[in-house]
């Protein structure tokens, strides 16, 4: 008997008798529905087949239970229905992704609460509300009074610092300047009080300085002024020992004082970080 080439069916060969055709059709057809039904093992709805490791058998894999994903076994040698661990923890709007030893939930926070790294949290961060020491500044008063001549400029100086001396006092003898302690953004506010003495001055002007070099000016916008309260402020991106200061002047017109009265004679700049 003849076989066919890929399943190896066997079939009549050209020689045989035509009585024997009922028979080898009947040998042809068993082969057939016996090969069939190796390669179509299923018995179930949604059961899916693959490869055994008998040449032309196939091994059926019941359908698996709802959320499971097919994956390869751990040995590698067939597939297999699981459940994934990496199944998002996320239930509520504002949720955040986090881990510990597994994937987990970091549940949304209070309004106003920014996220905080806290290695004592099972999951590494935690809401909390803002607190003053995410921000460090420091704050210098003037305490003494200044008389600046028609068209001179001042560099104010001061003699108390309220806080933080180290981190942002300039080392040199130029006590009006604040240095940053690291590279950063920094916010800076800058109040003078102005009286007069003799001829009432003329536009007093207040100036920031970064680095010797004036980048933010204000003024009173007027001739003759008796007192005026002049203030900045503003945002400025430093290196780390770099410093700014004020300064003031006046266009003409007589002497000027700068009085500290009621504490409105300051200086003042913070970190808002890098």
């Amino acid at each position: 008997m003849a076989t066919t080439t890929n399943y190896g069916w066997d079939t009549p060969d050209d020689t045989d008798l035509v009585k024997d055709g009922a028979a080898a059709i009947r040998t042809l057809g068993n082969s057939a529905d016996t090969t069939l039904k190796n390669l179509n093992p299923q018995t179930t709805t949604g059961a899916i087949a693959f490869r055994s490791a008998t040449a032309n058998v196939n091994t059926a894999l019941p359908l698996g239970t709802a959320g499971q994903v097919l994956r390869v076994n751990s040995g590698a040698t067939a597939p297999e229905w699981a459940t994934t661990a990496d199944q998002t923890p996320l239930t509520t709007k504002g949720d955040l992704f986090g881990f510990d030893t597994a994937d987990a939930r970091i549940p949304v926070g209070t309004n106003g609460h920014i996220l905080t790294a806290d290695s004592t949290q099972s999951l590494g961060v935690k809401w909390a509300a803002p607190s003053a020491a995410s921000f460090s500044g420091c704050r210098v008063v003037n305490s003494t009074t200044y008389t600046i001549s028609t068209a001179t400029d001042t560099l104010l100086g001061f003699d108390t610092e309220t806080f933080d001396t180290n981190s942002y006092h300039s080392t040199v003898t130029n006590t009006s300047r604040l240095t940053a302690p690291s590279t950063g953004f920094y916010f800076f506010e800058a109040q003078v009080n102005w009286d007069y003495g003799g001829t009432a001055p003329n536009n007093p002007i207040l100036r920031v300085k970064k680095n010797g070099t004036i980048f933010q000016v204000a003024n009173s916008f007027g001739t003759a002024q008796r007192s005026a309260v002049i203030q900045t402020i503003g945002v400025v991106e430093l290196n780390a020992t770099d410093y700014i200061e004020i300064e003031v002047r006046q266009d003409s017109g007589g002497n000027v004082t700068i009085i500290n009265a009621n504490g409105c004679t300051n200086f003042t700049i913070y970190s808002l970080g890098a």
